[in-house]
């Protein structure tokens, strides 16, 4: 029997026989963050992620620091994963640069105002370093991920990743890669369920665009621990209304005699 990988966050458990349903957040202006907060609160998703990269004043700390906190109070005991996701791995263009990133991070996790946060493999090593000692230091989780918008890389290698980002002390692992036929699809979904054999702490999986829809609604049987719903925007391609995966998480349950 695969063994339990859990993390309790605010009671809700990733990790378990179930997905958590995180939804994004993407709004550019303090107001406008305000409101979506509410409205995707509203829809009671398990999580919910800033996805600060779209948030117009992101060079200005104090605005940022400002923005969580109104969140952090909103969200009450509603996990918040913060993630400023590098252009190039399918961000927006931003004013920071890696380096500047990890400081913002360093600032929010020491203000306590999240839980989690995101950040890429393919940052510098130091900064990679930097980024998970500090969050250890501020009790908040790191999720190290990889994204390949282009294409799907082979099976072997995106088992690396997931364990790659094991072996440099994450609290989860995320991969995600653009499927150009259905034979990727099935590589991402292989590549979970080996890596969730052989890491040791929960993954995150998905193949995104309309043609890898299918993996957020069944990952979690090859072993992925999260999948995104839209509440008002989406912030990456493929996602699915939150109401919509509910349902699909509820019928999966009930088939596999859990609920």
């Amino acid at each position: 029997m695969k063994q339990e990988k859990v993390i309790d966050l605010r009671g809700r458990r990733m990790g378990g026989p179930t997905p958590l349903i995180c939804s994004p957040l993407v709004a550019r202006t303090p107001e406008r963050l305000a409101a979506e907060t509410a409205a995707v609160l509203a829809k009671r998703p398990d999580v919910i992620e800033w996805r600060v990269d779209f948030f117009e004043p992101i060079a200005d700390t104090a605005s940022v620091l400002a923005a969580g906190r109104a969140m952090r109070s909103a969200a009450g005991e509603t996990p918040i994963i913060f993630t400023c996701r590098a252009q190039h791995e399918g961000g927006q263009a931003i004013a920071l640069d890696a380096d500047g990133i990890a400081r913002l991070y360093d600032a929010v996790g020491g203000a306590g105002l999240v839980d989690l946060i995101d950040f890429e493999l393919s940052n510098p090593a130091v900064l990679v370093r930097r980024v998970r000692e500090r969050s250890r230091e501020h009790k908040t989780r790191l999720i190290l991920s990889y994204h390949n918008f282009g294409y799907t890389p082979a099976r072997d290698l995106l088992v690396e990743r997931f364990l790659e980002a094991d072996r440099l002390g994450a609290d989860v692992a995320k991969v995600a890669a653009m499927p150009r036929d259905r034979e990727d699809v099935i590589t991402l979904l292989a590549a979970t369920a080996i890596a969730d054999a052989k890491a040791r702490i929960p993954l995150i999986s998905m193949s995104m665009g309309p043609l890898g829809a299918a993996t957020r609604m069944v990952g979690g049987v090859f072993g992925s621990s999260l999948s995104f719903a839209i509440g008002e925007g989406a912030s990456a391609p493929g996602q699915m209304p939150i109401a919509d995966l509910v349902a699909v998480f509820g019928a999966l349950a009930r088939a596999r005699g859990e609920s």
